[in-house]
């Protein structure tokens, strides 16, 4: 499972630093701890809803100024808060009533603030790697305060780097639920959902980005674009990369990306058409073959008889009884050979019958195919016009020509002799162009960058326009 790279948002928290603090008030905050912790065991004071509140105070005030004091002062701080509660619950107060101002958010003159306290110290356990017991601490401050977004969010990114990404998903989402508008928290999420292959998830956290943050619409398209591939939903993608390339033109990925799914596309359509053209010329060889084996029975039938009718005439000539035991055994072969080739022809036939009209299908795909390359190829100029000498762009191109001129090699190299002699000859000098046709590109993508791909294709390259010169080929420039 890929990791998010995830930049901390915490380190806006100071962590105090005992040098930092007047050392008389340390030493109070010491003896005032020291105290509490010793109340709590009294059984008249532990009574008190008042100790528990004077405690949750206290331990509020070290976790946000004294937090080397105790690194889990907050959550000591929110126990008792909650404890000061449940003394008086029988018969609730004065104390009650601050202690719960306190648990939902509310803060006093004395800067007491248990959200802030808690997220602080989450903070802490962020930055020392604790991230487990940095996300107990955000959970905690999200209870406390609900509407707050520092928690969720800073809790997503704990999660995160503890690799769960399930918890992330579901903080990250509160996040943005209590009105979180950061344009790269709903990219991180919906990367979350993409990671867990929810990808419907994904999508609707992206078209609820396009609505909050519509100055990041473009982003959030592209992004888009991701996941509609992650799902195979091509056609949607494409149609999503046309309305960016409209809308930043001068952005050469959109139009590379468009020119790549409709490449593979005009590769799919070409593996199809072979496909269904090698199924269509099953049936004549094997019908061949069957025909083979009948003549060849009928031939070793006859010369059978010719050899028994021999024998009759000559009972004690042991060189026609071999032959003629050598065609039997000839013939149990061709039988064989034979029956294969019925059970051969009738899977075939099976087979055809599930294709249908084979014609048809090859004759629509043709068309995708056309189709396909023409978007292709139109998506790979407007990639280079944006930016001329982007080597993806100029590879693909260059790909694109020398995969036409291989195209059109093979269907000279399947003529026979004859129609070789009549049309094969007029087309090696189109061949010759179309190769021709993709040097140039693949000769700038080089330049652009000297990837070991490129090097290789211009070797081959070489090799084949070699190949036509030495046979007086003449290239003819095509479009």
């Amino acid at each position: 499972m890929k990791k998010l790279i995830v930049t901390s948002a915490l380190s806006f928290f100071a962590i105090t630093a005992f040098g930092q603090v007047d050392k008389l008030l340390l030493e109070q905050k010491k003896k005032d701890k020291e105290k509490s912790d010793k109340a709590i065991t009294d059984p008249k004071a532990m009574a008190k809803s008042s100790t528990w509140l004077d405690r949750g105070k206290l331990y509020d005030e070290i976790a946000r100024l004294y937090t080397e004091m105790d690194s889990s002062a907050a959550l000591v701080a929110y126990d008792s808060f909650k404890k000061a509660v449940e003394v008086d619950a029988a018969k609730p107060g004065k104390v009650t009533k601050e202690a719960q101002k306190y648990l939902t958010g509310g803060t006093d003159d004395a800067g007491t603030n248990l959200g802030t306290s808690l997220v602080k110290q989450g903070a802490e356990k962020f930055q020392i790697g604790n991230y487990d017991g940095a996300i107990k601490f955000f959970n905690v401050a999200q209870e406390v305060n609900p509407k707050d977004t520092l928690a969720p969010l800073y809790g997503a990114y704990s999660a995160m780097k503890s690799n769960k990404n399930d918890v992330a998903a579901t903080m990250m989402e509160s996040y943005i639920d209590k009105g979180g508008k950061d344009a790269g928290n709903f990219a991180i999420l919906a990367q979350l959902y993409r990671m867990e292959k929810q990808n419907d998830k994904a999508l609707a956290v992206l078209d609820k980005g396009m609505k909050v943050l519509p100055e990041s619409k473009n982003a959030f398209k592209a992004e888009r674009v991701n996941v509609l591939l992650d799902t195979q939903r091509l056609e949607e993608a494409k149609v999503a990369l046309k309305e960016l390339i409209e809308l930043e033109p001068k952005n050469a990925q959109y139009a590379l990306n468009l020119g790549i799914i409709n490449g593979n596309e005009a590769t799919q359509h070409a593996a199809e058409i072979r496909k269904l053209t090698e199924s269509s010329k099953k049936l004549a060889p094997i019908e061949k073959k069957i025909k083979e084996a009948e003549e060849t029975e009928k031939v070793f039938n006859d010369e059978v008889k010719r050899i028994s009718g021999l024998i009759v005439k000559q009972p004690k000539n042991a060189d026609l009884k071999r032959q003629k035991a050598e065609l039997e055994t000839k013939l149990k072969e061709n039988k064989a050979a034979w029956e294969e080739a019925k059970t051969e022809l009738a899977q075939a036939k099976e087979e055809a019958a599930k294709l249908g009209d084979v014609s048809a299908k090859i004759a629509e795909l043709n068309q995708k195919l056309t189709l396909a390359r023409t978007a292709e190829k139109e998506a790979y100029n407007k990639a280079l016009a944006a930016d001329p000498n982007n080597y993806d762009a100029l590879f693909n191109m260059g790909v694109f020509y020398f995969n036409e001129a291989v195209e059109m090699k093979k269907e000279i190299d399947s003529m026979d002799m004859k129609d070789y002699n009549t049309k094969g000859k007029a087309l090696q000098g189109k061949v010759c162009g179309k190769f021709k046709q993709s040097e140039p590109y693949f000769i700038k993508a080089k330049a652009a960058k000297e990837e070991e791909q490129v090097v290789e294709i211009l070797k081959q390259l070489e090799i084949v326009m070699k190949d036509f010169e030495t046979n007086k080929v003449v290239c003819e420039e095509v479009k």
